[in-house]
């Protein structure tokens, strides 16, 4: 009986460490409700970097990083505060121009602007949190040099 309480007592803490992990989301904004040019204008407004999510609907890695990465509240708490985050299915027309733009071949790909509009760095794929963060931490120290 001991042993069975003190399993059940792990599986509510664990279980309540998750949900804390995944309390927090990224407020992204999407390319349905503002333009790209609108997001560079609010980057360099509020003097933060951009972070683009390029995906497409049908894409497997996009929705996982969805549901993981990008629910994880570490990730929502540094991305909030540090970047204006900007959603861009890839489908849509002012999507396609992007990925033609900025020549987009492999989903997901992140692309990292500096807040006057430059392209820094740019990732493509699945990225858990921690290592989201470090590459989000290694962009910005690209834009100070």
């Amino acid at each position: 009986m001991i042993f069975l309480k003190s399993k059940i007592t792990f599986l509510l803490i664990f279980m309540a460490g998750l949900s804390q992990v995944r309390g927090q989301q990224m407020n992204f904004l999407k390319m349905q409700e503002i333009g790209f040019e609108d997001v560079l204008k609010k980057a360099k407004s509020e003097n933060k970097m951009v972070f683009v999510d390029v995906y497409a609907v049908w894409c497997g890695p996009c929705k996982l990083m969805d549901k993981t990465t990008f629910s994880d509240s570490l990730v929502a708490k540094k991305f909030n505060a540090e970047f204006i985050s900007y959603k861009v299915n890839a489908e849509d027309v002012p999507g396609r121009v992007i990925v033609q733009k900025y020549m987009v071949n492999a989903f997901p790909t992140y692309l990292f602007f500096s807040p006057t509009g430059e392209l820094v760095n740019r990732l493509e794929g699945v990225f858990p949190p921690k290592l989201l963060m470090d590459e989000a931490d290694y962009t910005k120290g690209l834009l100070k040099k």
